[in-house]
């Protein structure tokens, strides 16, 4: 199969065999994921800044005036 085939075939594929989600169901999902994207994100760095404190905090017992 050369190339021009293979994007005639995918096109083919593409416009007249898939089924494609509503634009309600895409925004639905898009702000699903962009929320937890956010929470998770905000979950990081809170523990990103506890282990960074504690480590902090340990490191400075040791420092010398």
């Amino acid at each position: 199969m050369n190339f021009i085939q293979y994007i005639k075939d995918s096109f083919d594929e593409l416009s007249n065999h898939m089924t494609w989600v509503t634009k309600e169901e895409a925004q639905k999902t898009t702000v699903t994921v962009a929320v937890f994207t956010i929470v998770f994100a905000l979950a990081v760095a809170g523990i990103d800044y506890v282990f960074q404190t504690g480590l902090d905090n340990f490191f400075g017992m040791f420092k010398s005036n």
